[in-house]
């Protein structure tokens, strides 16, 4: 153990460790956390890795679960439905007051920022050949870095920080499903726009293309949380879900259950008639 190093510091060290692992994939969504085997990987005490994990928990990107201990933050259409629907009214607050508020200098720093973006492949270009590929952390990195430039001017600490909260769960959507679904979007050509409309000063255009942005790319997402049957190539493109829509077709699929068991007469009279 590290008893020499300050008990803060060690827990920091192991607290941004994990979180670092988690939002980069090398802990993946569901994934056990063993307690003792984390204390024994990072050579501190089960206290300070208990600590760190319920940290993480505090900020939803580690769930506890009763008798069986901490996991890394399931993937699920529910939570999807909510982050988005979260994600699309605080972000569209946070760019109403960024375009209010935002400088030449702030929409430089907008704009160089989906340079960078737009010159980054969405997979990652040492993914083997013929796999769908893993998506390519440039392009998540400088996804992040235009969104965070273009709400950051919108005066409030407290808010920018429920959009960067809000952000770095959608990472774990982002880096699992994506490499699956960002072919079926226009991500490019939606940059650019919510750019043009930002540089323009337009907020309501600007709020308006960043709600069919988030909406868009959850409905071609659900479909891989719900596992429907695959459907084929040239099937016609889905119809975007309002968020209304999307929580009814979840709310449907769990009103209908498991379908009942028979009971024990049932089946004996059934083997009898068989027989």
């Amino acid at each position: 153990m590290r008893d020499a190093e300050d008990g803060r510091t060690l827990n920091t060290r192991v607290y941004d460790t994990l979180r670092g692992h988690i939002l980069t994939g090398q802990l993946l969504p569901g994934q056990r956390l063993k307690v003792a085997a984390l204390a024994a990987d990072h050579q501190v005490s089960l206290n300070v890795v208990r600590e760190a994990l319920n940290r993480l928990a505090g900020e939803r990107l580690v769930e506890v679960e009763p008798q069986f201990g901490f996991a890394v933050r399931g993937l699920s259409a529910e939570d999807l439905i909510d982050l988005v629907d979260m994600r699309v009214t605080i972000e569209s607050l946070a760019l109403r007051r960024s375009i209010a508020r935002g400088s030449v200098q702030w929409q430089s720093e907008v704009l160089a920022a989906h340079h960078r973006l737009a010159h980054a492949p969405l997979i990652d270009p040492n993914s083997a050949p013929g796999t769908p590929g893993a998506l390519n952390p440039d392009w998540l990195a400088r996804h992040d870095d235009f969104n965070f430039a273009m709400l950051k001017a919108c005066g409030s600490r407290r808010l920018f920080q429920m959009v960067r909260q809000l952000a770095e769960a959608a990472e774990l959507y982002h880096r699992a499903l994506l490499p699956a679904t960002g072919k079926q979007r226009p991500l490019e050509s939606e940059h650019a726009e919510l750019l043009r409309a930002i540089l323009d000063g337009d907020a309501d255009r600007a709020v308006e293309v960043l709600t069919a942005h988030l909406e868009a790319t959850r409905d071609v997402m659900l479909p891989l949380l719900s596992s429907p049957p695959a459907e084929p190539a040239t099937a016609a493109p889905r119809r975007p879900l309002k968020r209304q829509q999307a929580t009814q077709v979840l709310a449907e699929k769990k009103a209908k259950g498991p379908a009942p068991k028979k009971s024990r007469s049932a089946r004996t009279t059934a083997q009898k008639r068989a027989s």
